[in-house]
């Protein structure tokens, strides 16, 4: 059993994550912050999470937003998935690392990044919360804050569990060290896309700066796919 996880799971919340955000991109009515009359999703324009909003951008003629349901059901089922897929992965993947404690670090920062994959899905951005006290004060939270958080938390933890890994597969007897040094330039590329989150003025200040938001993001989710079948190839003829 641990060997088919190790050998499938990747592969298959890859294609979870992928034909789900695929299939919710085809089906977004349109609209983005800065061209909410737009039709269909722009890739230059759009987050992948505004695919999961409860309403597009887009209105209709009596200036009400369109329903994203389709989209949004798609997409935070495709996100949760993806995150529970590899929860359990990470929980496998120390096995064949000899237990080691510094792969059950790597896999306890990784599993963090899965539980908020799951979380960043299931937190609509365009909702808000209404919260009442006991002296029917009412505070509204925005439900976009907390999804930028947990968002923003899957790179925050996976950064370190692609270090530990980068580094147990490099000095591992059992995967070449091709697919260390591999993790290695993964890592990088999110910590670089960690400084963008964290010093680089608010998206929605204009857009221009979306457009370099929404871009690296797409590069940064490209490149989690590609190391991600990489590395996977390289635990699969490690059993060989």
């Amino acid at each position: 059993m641990r060997k088919y996880f190790l050998n499938n799971l990747p592969f298959i919340g890859l294609f979870v994550f992928v034909t789900f955000n695929v299939i919710a991109m085809l089906y977004y009515p349109g609209g983005s912050i800065f061209d909410r009359d737009k039709v269909g999703y722009d890739f230059t324009r759009n987050f992948l999470s505004q695919l999961g909003r409860v309403n597009a951008y887009i209105t209709d003629s009596g200036g009400n937003q369109i329903s994203n349901s389709f989209s949004f059901v798609l997409w935070s089922t495709g996100m949760s998935l993806t995150g529970v897929i590899f929860f359990v992965y990470y929980l496998c993947l120390p096995s064949i690392f000899n237990k080691s404690i510094l792969s059950y670090v790597g896999s306890f920062f990784a599993i963090i990044a899965s539980i908020c994959f799951v979380l960043t899905g299931i937190t609509p951005g365009d909702l808000t919360i209404h919260l009442i006290d006991q002296n029917n004060d009412i505070t509204i939270l925005s439900m976009l804050e907390i999804h930028a958080f947990f968002a923003n938390n899957i790179f925050y933890f996976a950064f370190p569990s692609a270090i530990i890994y980068s580094y147990i597969i490099y000095h591992s007897d059992q995967i070449n060290k091709i697919y260390g040094i591999g993790y290695y330039i993964f890592s990088f590329l999110i910590f670089c896309y960690i400084l963008l989150l964290v010093f680089s003025p608010s998206p929605f200040g204009s857009e221009y700066i979306i457009t370099i938001h929404v871009v690296s993001q797409k590069l940064i989710a490209i490149s989690w796919i590609c190391s991600t079948l990489f590395l996977s190839l390289g635990i699969r003829k490690s059993f060989r």
